[in-house]
């Protein structure tokens, strides 16, 4: 029987996937990380040795890298894939329709498993199936391992373990910066380079919004219990609201319920009493909200019918005025994308009223993606001790204790705290220069 090596990426040679191995292949330069040991696997063994080709031109070693030949629908072939790894690294979505069998044998194969899924009905199904399977096998099964949790979530997390005294609430301000030229309507019109988003995203967002009643349905079965209290006077706000010259309105991401999820585990495991928690995004004109929620609002009650999401799925460049497309974004407007979270939070240290600003801000999403995915796989392997032994967990949930947010820290997410007033930095956006208040 081969050895196992620590990491095997699924669906290598995808959009996402060889971001992931590009990351790989570049931190096995670094001291701490030269140990790790990887391997690709996909459909295709031509693509994958084509990628490995690719990392030969750019001087990597790939003479120790398995290849492993995997149709993710194939239980043998997925069982070799699982055997093969310490973690499995699946970038392989939508997960709603392709993620269960590779859980299923990870747990049979006692592999932990990290995806980037943003799919909330998916997340939901896994947990009420087999969390109870992956705690008895002591496997860790962790989703969200993306841009869709990583940034938001472990913002919360880092300000919550910081915040000396009770914090009580907080709200978090999201935005992208997206270069001008996306929104020139010759572009728009004429199919110009204005895509912003993969279509593996964008399927997993048809898969979500023709599921989400089933995912209130499920969550309301699992978590029937409030465990917050009151909503505090301050945080009920409209569904607009107008905060230095921009409108905000909640974020449709599943960062805020996967806060939720977050806090209920530790609430059953520790007592710690949960933060009300809201989350904000904005768009860069009011021209961008009058039109884009109204249209998504219709996509999302004819998604009900199985037809619609057919022709979404079939054609995003047309549904989404070529915003999202099969070939994904360009690298300009990779390069030329950034994003930043605020995160503001209120509570009281020795009775009195303290405030602490938190900022993450980084490059475009999918970069900011391939770094968390990765470097959330390798901190299992680097602290399992200090981590939940096994089950179906939220990315708070299992990394609050661990130095993920040390690692993203030096690779390009960068988590600050903030002297500023907040107000100063959501006018000024991602370009503010931040002082780091001084922790003690």
């Amino acid at each position: 029987m081969e050895e196992r090596v620590d990491l095997v990426v699924l669906g290598a040679t995808g959009f996402t996937g060889r971001y992931v191995v590009k990351h790989l292949a570049s931190i096995n330069n670094e001291s701490d990380y030269s140990d790790v040991t990887w391997g690709v696997a996909g459909r295709s063994k031509e693509k994958l040795n084509n990628l490995l080709a690719e990392l030969v031109g750019k001087g990597v070693n790939v003479k120790n890298i398995p290849v492993i030949e995997c149709d993710i629908k194939n239980a043998a072939m997925v069982q070799e894939v699982c055997r093969r790894a310490k973690v499995v690294v699946n970038s392989t979505g939508p997960y709603t329709t392709l993620s269960e069998l590779v859980i299923k044998t990870c747990i049979q194969t006692r592999t932990h498993y990290v995806d980037i899924s943003a799919e909330l009905h998916q997340m939901l199904s896994i947990y009420k199936r087999y969390n109870r399977a992956a705690e008895e096998a002591n496997v860790l099964i962790i989703g969200a391992c993306g841009y869709g949790s990583i940034p938001g979530v472990m913002g919360f997390v880092h300000l919550l373990n910081h915040f000396k005294g009770t914090l009580q609430t907080v709200e978090c301000y999201t935005e992208i910066e997206m270069p001008k030229r996306v929104y020139k309507l010759g572009n728009i019109l004429c199919g110009g380079d204005n895509c912003l988003v993969h279509f593996g995203t964008w399927d997993s967002l048809v898969y979500e919004l023709g599921n989400f009643p089933e995912y209130f349905r499920m969550k309301e079965e699992i978590f029937p219990n409030d465990v917050y209290g009151p909503e505090p006077e301050e945080m009920k706000k409209s569904f607009f609201h107008r905060k230095n010259a921009k409108v905000w309105f909640p974020y449709p991401g599943p960062d805020s319920n996967i806060v939720d999820m977050t806090q209920r585990y530790v609430y059953e495991k520790e007592g710690k009493k949960p933060v009300h928690y809201k989350m904000y995004t904005t768009m860069p004109q009011l021209i961008h909200l009058i039109l884009i929620i109204p249209i998504f609002y219709c996509y999302y009650w004819l998604s009900y019918f199985k037809c619609f999401r057919t022709l979404l799925r079939k054609h995003p460049r047309f549904f989404t005025a070529g915003f999202m497309s099969h070939e994904g974004p360009s690298e300009e407007n990779m390069r030329d994308t950034k994003y930043s979270f605020i995160l503001s939070g209120n509570g009281s240290v020795n009775n009195k009223n303290k405030t602490m600003h938190l900022k993450v801000s980084g490059a475009h999403p999918y970069e900011a993606t391939a770094i968390a995915f990765m470097f959330s796989a390798i901190t299992i392997l680097k602290e399992y001790s200090s981590m939940p032994k096994g089950g179906v967990l939220t990315t708070g949930a299992a990394y609050y204790q661990t130095k993920l947010i040390d690692r993203l820290n030096s690779h390009g997410i960068n988590f600050e705290f903030l002297s500023n007033n907040v107000e100063e930095i959501l006018t000024e956006g991602n370009t503010t220069k931040s002082k780091i208040e001084t922790m003690t």
